[in-house]
């Protein structure tokens, strides 16, 4: 083993107990990290997801596709990074490449609460794109049975001029 995986291993699980103790919520763009006891090449990929999301931060929006397909031939089942990479499609205007990338996660997950309102958020933006907006209504409206308060899917579906009310 490394010693970077070995500081990445001890990164994350030192982020999962920091987490645990301050028993913050996670804010819904934060990624989920890895389990702790995911094998070393997840945790790097993982990793690689980081340094990917901050060049998107940036608008290096190739340079993040780049560093996301070096963690998929790391760990090709990361939902991390074949989230991250639907998510960059998305903002490339790929939506067919997001809603691959976006289903890929969703087979990954399985029924994970938090992965699939992720997952239905990046298909009503995939399908708003595209101009699918039953598709788009319905993924929103998934989005909202998972998360009734999030302001994202009320905002998708404002657009589609289709807001429901505020409870």
């Amino acid at each position: 083993m490394t010693v970077r995986v070995r500081i990445a291993l001890a990164t994350v699980a030192l982020g999962g107990l920091l987490a645990c103790a301050l028993e913050r919520p996670r804010p819904s763009d934060e990624p989920i990290p890895p389990d702790a006891s995911a094998a070393p090449q997840v945790v790097a990929a993982y990793h690689l997801v980081e340094d990917g999301r901050q060049q998107l931060a940036i608008g290096r929006t190739a340079a993040a596709i780049a560093t996301f397909q070096k963690a998929l031939a790391l760990a090709p089942s990361s939902p991390h990074a074949n989230f991250a990479l639907g998510e960059a499609k998305l903002r490339q205007a790929d939506y067919r490449a997001a809603l691959v990338y976006g289903d890929r996660v969703a087979r990954l997950v399985g029924n994970d609460p938090e992965w699939r309102r992720r997952v239905a958020l990046l298909r009503g933006q995939a399908y708003e794109g595209a101009g699918d907006v039953a598709r788009a209504r319905e993924a929103y409206l998934d989005v909202l049975r998972l998360d009734p308060g999030s302001a994202e899917a009320r905002d998708g579906l404002a657009r589609l001029g289709d807001a429901p009310p505020i409870p």
